[in-house]
């Protein structure tokens, strides 16, 4: 993230009469290496793609990321920065262009882990009282994955004798469809 290019962008924005509508943040967990051209799907690719694996493909490949994006609104237009950090990058508030995001920002550095430097009104992790200190950080989404994934695979050595067509007996608190 080139930092005073998008401090200049927000500046810009703000002196343009702009509203900040919202900040939002996504985890975005790394795929599973896959070879450039192989299906997905389970079947082999007949032939790999001609040429480079994308850069955006290449960057994001093994490592944890977020995608940030800011909006910002002047009547019917909208204006939208996008940005991709890896877990343990600063991005820099822009509390002091819009006095409101001081609590996106705050919801950032709590929910997701992100560090937000200057942030105008730090509530220092007092805004949200949640059983999982930093509920949306990748560590906590992929122990939520894991976890999901053993209650499937569970579910599912339970429901069926494997090629014997025979079944199991659901709990009665367990309804099929």
């Amino acid at each position: 993230m080139d930092k005073p290019a998008f401090l200049a962008r927000v500046e810009e924005l703000h002196a343009g009469g702009y509203r900040l509508a919202l900040i939002n943040a996504t985890t975005v967990m790394p795929a599973a290496p896959v070879a450039h051209g192989a299906s997905t799907h389970g079947a082999p690719a007949t032939e790999a793609a001609p040429g480079p694996v994308p850069a955006d493909a290449q960057a994001s490949a093994g490592e944890d990321m977020f995608e940030l994006t800011w909006a910002f609104a002047r009547d019917a237009e909208f204006e939208t920065i996008r940005e991709r950090i890896a877990t343990g990058d600063e991005i820099p508030s822009i509390s002091g262009s819009f006095g409101a995001a001081f609590l996106y920002e705050n919801e950032l550095r709590e929910l997701f882990g992100i560090n937000v430097t200057g942030i105008n009104v730090d509530l220092r992790g007092a805004m949200y009282k949640t059983n999982t200190r930093v509920p949306f950080s990748h560590r906590a989404v992929r122990a939520r994955l894991e976890a999901a994934t053993a209650a499937s695979a569970a579910a599912a050595g339970g429901s069926a004798s494997a090629g014997t067509g025979a079944t199991t007996e659901a709990p009665a608190s367990v309804k099929r469809p």
